[in-house]
């Protein structure tokens, strides 16, 4: 008996077919990724790896202009110090009271005159202001009305007055043009000559619009950028705190000196007076014993007179004395208004120098303020455009590799792909 065996067919594991299109358009995909990223690098390589590139606004100051601001002010500092330390030296040296007080405003006027030149926002301005100011104090202490100021001393002022003029002509013919040093020189020579200095209170004509009317042209100041504007503030600011509290502690010296003259010569009166009134009273008191040897011989005919004439003197010597009381009493009660006055002068002065010193932080920091609210409006602004165009830029630098390489892979699919499939 033929035994049949049953078998059970074993069914293969099939897998689901590929389709080509899928597998080529994978294969394009990463094709168009490897060349993204690599054009990617290469741009980036190119561009050095920066995109972006901010810039504060302001155009910057002029090699020229910055030069003159810097060197201006550098000098503005060494003839303040020159102009103290020979001022000092001629209060400290001098025995006469004028030349000392000549010298007290000799350092506050110049000294001021010099900061408000100096500190001008055109550099030229400040260069021509400061030079004609140099020139007209030269002349004013050798050949002008302040030619007899300081006594034996006089020499000492003309030379530092004559050294600073040469130091600021100096920084004029390094920093301009020959022709324009030359026609700068020109025009301080004629100003000074036409236009002296006629006392300490060193009034002058305006120097600039002459300057500007002789150049034909209105120089308008620089902008600079916001960083420049900072430091131009701050060195304005550090300069009059500088200088500010000694001018101030010399006009309070100047006027100390002066009441204390006042008060010499008010003395020197009143010790005179005394000591007339000495000798008024002696003669008053040697008179009766004159007068008595004479009464013997002459009773009947002068003792009327004689007891008059002491009675009268009498009343005259007590108003004297009483005119002296009340003379000491009002002196010393304008002494006292005097001092009173000064002191409260000295405490307006400072609550004014602390008013302005408050005044002028306020306005630093309103330009602060709004220097920075402007740069962060540009800055916003700005990164707007930055951030479109690097997406832009990302766009193109990514996007077009990309499709580029998918584009090659659907290529290299189609070639790889078997003729008969």
């Amino acid at each position: 008996m033929q035994r049949f065996t049953r078998t059970t067919p074993t069914l293969a594991r099939r897998e689901p077919p590929r389709s080509s299109s899928n597998t080529e358009h994978r294969r394009a995909v990463r094709s168009g990724l490897r060349v993204a990223i690599l054009g990617g690098l290469l741009a980036w390589a190119a561009t050095g790896c920066k995109l972006v590139e901010l810039k504060m606004p302001g155009e910057p100051l002029t090699k020229r202009d910055l030069g003159l601001r810097v060197q201006t002010r550098e000098f503005a500092a060494i003839a303040a110090a020159t102009i103290e330390q020979a001022a000092d030296r001629i209060e400290r040296e001098s025995k006469d009271p004028a030349a000392q007080a000549n010298a007290t405003r000799w350092k506050i006027g110049a000294i001021g005159s010099l900061r408000k030149a100096t500190l001008r926002t055109t550099p030229t301005l400040g260069l021509v202001d400061a030079w004609a100011f140099s020139r007209q104090l030269s002349e004013f202490f050798a050949e002008g009305a302040g030619r007899d100021a300081f006594g034996p001393w006089q020499g000492l002022a003309v030379t530092n007055c004559q050294s600073l003029e040469v130091r600021i002509g100096a920084v004029a013919q390094t920093l301009l043009s020959a022709s324009d040093a030359k026609r700068m020189r020109e025009f301080v020579e004629a100003h000074s000559r036409e236009f002296p200095l006629k006392g300490f209170s060193f009034d002058r004509e305006a120097v600039v619009a002459r300057w500007q009317d002789a150049r034909g042209q209105v120089e308008s100041p620089p902008a600079g950028t916001t960083s420049e504007a900072l430091t131009d503030l701050a060195d304005r600011l550090q300069i009059v705190a500088q200088q500010v509290p000694d001018e101030v502690r010399w006009r309070v010296g100047l006027e100390s000196r002066d009441l204390e003259a006042a008060m010499a010569r008010t003395g020197a009166t009143m010790d005179r007076l005394d000591a007339a009134l000495k000798l008024i009273g002696g003669a008053a008191a040697s008179s009766p014993a004159i007068v008595s040897n004479g009464v013997h011989e002459l009773r009947v005919g002068f003792l009327p007179i004689l007891e008059r004439f002491d009675k009268q003197w009498g009343t005259t010597l007590g108003a004297l004395q009483q005119e002296r009381e009340a003379l000491t009493k009002t002196l010393a009660s304008e002494r006292e208004a005097v001092l009173k006055s000064v002191d409260q002068q000295r405490i307006a002065l400072t609550q004014t120098v602390d008013q302005q010193r408050g005044a002028i932080m306020q306005d630093v920091q309103k330009l602060t303020t709004e220097v920075v609210d402007r740069s962060m409006q540009q800055f916003r602004a700005l990164t707007r455009d930055v951030l479109f165009y690097v997406v832009l830029l990302v766009a193109v630098i990514l996007g077009i590799p990309f499709l580029l390489g998918v584009w090659v892979g659907k290529i290299s699919a189609k070639l790889k792909r078997p003729a008969g499939g």
